[in-house]
């Protein structure tokens, strides 16, 4: 960039020296003509990955088939240059790989690679820029060029499927070699995604080489915007293998079955719930090396992110507790399910769990509750004089996630012990439990918050009566039991809670409290 910004200088020096001659040049009656620029050659790199796809042929094409560049061949580790005249990045661009050989992640086997392709919007690459082609940018480039998306549109349908927009810009490592757990957090989590495509193909009991065939099925099924195993009119055969295109739920499931990581002489079992729902979700780690299980831990560390169209969140955590034998328990608090109740993505929870300096990821699917509109997961108040500033620089009220915790019967009538914990935000990656005494963090340069006070209440009777809850050992959660206990009949109960923090009341908009109006969070609890 500083030769091309010296060239121009240079250049624009020249032409004034140019028109300053020719302004003082008295018999002067003509200027030179205009030239067109003369188009110069960039250099564009990048791979070609299911995983390292070596001896490919890598051509770039206009979207109407006219090759402008290549062709290529990839090198042992997959990577290949190209050389490009500049003119031709302002249109639209197709990146083609055909053939080479690759080792299946799943069975480890030689494979012949197939077609994959990146579609780039022209005016989006510059010199020294680079297109690795992926199985996303695949099923991407192909929902354009054969079945005529635009690539907005494209680029929404993928979303919608797997819960994240296909990046050319990223690097993938094979997340099966234990030795790539030094790549940084994007190019593992392209990875994995490359991984779950080859699980899926074996699971389907499709060869490594029919995989590719694959991604033109997927992208055939996605035509329509749905993922259901058919395009608008028929059911999609993958190729000529007579295998139907997999769903979905298919997709879901191979996604979801990656729950042993290695990263040098450390494995890592992640087991989920039997329900791997949002809001609280408590979950075991498993943790070996060479000699066994590993105890005492004392610098592990769990940290979930939420990968989004448009942003990366964190969500709040629980404790993690040593159960022995190398087993850890683990409480994290999802604020969201990976899709909604229409089963539309929303985006990717990636699970980074790091002790000393090893790190391996899980990329869990986290669902709704089956009942989530008859019982509450999580609710949230608001603060008035509380607030954060965003990330747009905006002041904001502070949310406070309630989370359910527990809810238990007392004996065998009606009292309950109901048990929430308490998250309030202090920006998009931090999310700490709700301790009396400690100072919050108020987003981007707000004003830190002391919580000097803190009150929880529950009303079961539409907050006629009200009992005070107690903090237990526990960070951030509240407990109702005992004379404070809730009363709950068969069907659907309403619990009303208010929280007072540093003696302000939270409200459900983060406007000044109106008692019995918007003063208080809503569960809603259904018993069978």
């Amino acid at each position: 960039m500083m030769e091309l910004a010296n060239l121009l200088r240079h250049s624009l020096l020249i032409s004034s020296i140019g028109v300053l001659a020719a302004c003082s040049s008295a018999d002067s009656t003509s200027t030179a003509p205009n030239t067109p620029a003369v188009p110069t050659t960039v250099t564009l790199s990048g791979s070609v990955f299911a995983s390292d796809v070596s001896g490919a042929t890598v051509t770039i094409k206009k979207t109407d088939g006219t090759t402008v560049a290549g062709p290529v061949t990839t090198n042992s580790d997959g990577t290949y240059t190209i050389d490009i005249l500049d003119t031709e990045l302002a249109s639209d661009l197709v990146f083609e790989s055909t053939g080479g050989g690759f080792v299946d992640e799943e069975t480890r086997a030689n494979a012949s690679a197939g077609a994959m392709s990146v579609f780039v919007e022209g005016g989006t690459l510059a010199a020294n820029d680079s297109v690795h082609v992926t199985p996303d940018t695949t099923i991407h480039a192909n929902l354009i060029t054969a079945h005529s998306k635009t690539p907005m549109a494209a680029q929404t349908i993928f979303f919608e499927a797997f819960a994240h927009h296909p990046d050319f810009s990223v690097d993938p490592v094979d997340i099966t070699d234990p030795t790539s757990f030094n790549a940084d957090d994007a190019a593992r989590h392209a990875g994995w995604r490359a991984a779950v495509f080859s699980r899926l193909a074996n699971t389907l009991t499709l060869t490594a080489d029919q995989q590719f065939d694959m991604f033109a099925a997927i992208a055939q099924d996605l035509s329509d915007g749905t993922m259901d195993g058919m395009d608008a009119s028929v059911p999609v055969q993958i190729g000529s293998t007579g295998v139907a295109a997999p769903t979905l739920d298919d997709y879901l499931d191979a996604a979801g079955s990656f729950t042993i990581a290695e990263a040098a002489n450390l494995a890592v079992e992640y087991t989920p719930p039997a329900d791997n729902f949002h809001g609280k979700n408590r979950f075991t780690l498993s943790i070996t090396n060479n000699s066994g299980p590993v105890a005492g831990l004392t610098d592990l560390q769990v940290m979930p992110m939420m990968h989004m169209a448009d942003r990366i969140h964190a969500t709040p955590m629980g404790e993690i507790t040593e159960l022995g034998g190398g087993d850890y328990q683990v409480t994290v608090y999802y604020l969201m399910p990976s899709r909604d109740e229409n089963n539309i993505a929303r985006g990717t929870w990636d699970l980074k769990v790091t002790t000393s300096t090893k790190t391996v990821h899980f990329y869990p699917n986290i669902v709704p509750p089956l009942d989530v509109a008859d019982n509450t997961v999580l609710t949230q108040l608001k603060g008035i004089n509380d607030t954060i500033v965003n990330m747009d620089g905006l002041e904001v009220p502070r949310n406070y996630n309630l989370f359910r915790d527990n809810l238990v019967q007392e004996g065998s009538g009606s009292n309950y012990e109901f048990d929430i914990f308490i998250a309030p935000m202090e920006n998009m990656m931090s999310f700490p439990a709700l301790i009396d005494g400690d100072t919050l963090d108020s987003g981007m340069g707000g004003i830190p918050y002391l919580v000097d006070g803190i009150t929880v209440e529950a009303s079961d009777d539409g907050g006629t009566t009200w009992s005070t809850g107690v903090a237990t050992g526990t960070a951030g959660v509240w407990n109702f039991s005992g004379s404070e206990a809730l009363t709950l009949t068969t069907g659907a109960n309403e619990v009303r809670i208010k929280l007072t923090v540093s003696n302000e009341v939270k409200t459900t908009n983060g406007l000044a409290a109106d008692p019995g109006v918007n003063d208080f969070a809503t569960f809603t609890i259904t018993l069978p």
